[in-house]
């Protein structure tokens, strides 16, 4: 084209430029602004989760710290018991002893009560002749009123 032409229909070429420039800015800045709510609701939403969390996390932290005392309190319990299963466990040395003595005696008591048998009638004759003397009741029977 003529150079005097171009002159005269570059500013309406730049003109028109610019308004398909502006046109494709405000589509670009109506997707930007649709993008920024997007990203504000998401947002929202994070804080809200974030939130949440925080609350679940003061509880778990609570709950720890119960059962952090509740373990001192099994401790407490476990060395009670422990202390407890030690003195019985004296106690029972000192039964399983007694019992054995007593075991080692049965048959010294058996020989007696073997020796004694035999006497039996001779002691209850004797008692009935101490009965019999003045004055000599045996001491597992009451004396008659005065």
């Amino acid at each position: 084209m003529h150079p005097l032409i171009d002159g005269l229909l570059l500013p309406s070429r730049l003109t028109l430029r610019a308004l398909d420039d502006l046109h494709t800015l405000a589509g670009t800045a109506a997707r930007a602004v649709e993008l920024l709510d997007r990203l504000e609701t998401r947002a929202g939403r994070i804080e809200g989760q974030l939130d949440a969390a925080l609350t679940v996390a003061g509880a778990l932290e609570r709950r720890g710290a119960e059962i952090a005392a509740l373990g001192d309190t099994f401790q407490h319990l476990g060395d009670g018991l422990l202390s407890e299963a030690r003195a019985t466990q004296a106690v029972g040395a000192e039964v399983a002893q007694r019992g054995a003595e007593i075991a080692a005696a049965l048959p010294l008591l058996q020989r007696a009560l073997d020796l004694g048998e035999p006497l039996e009638g001779a002691i209850e004759r004797a008692g009935r002749i101490v009965d019999r003397l003045p004055g000599g009741r045996r001491s597992g029977t009451p004396s008659p009123p005065r």
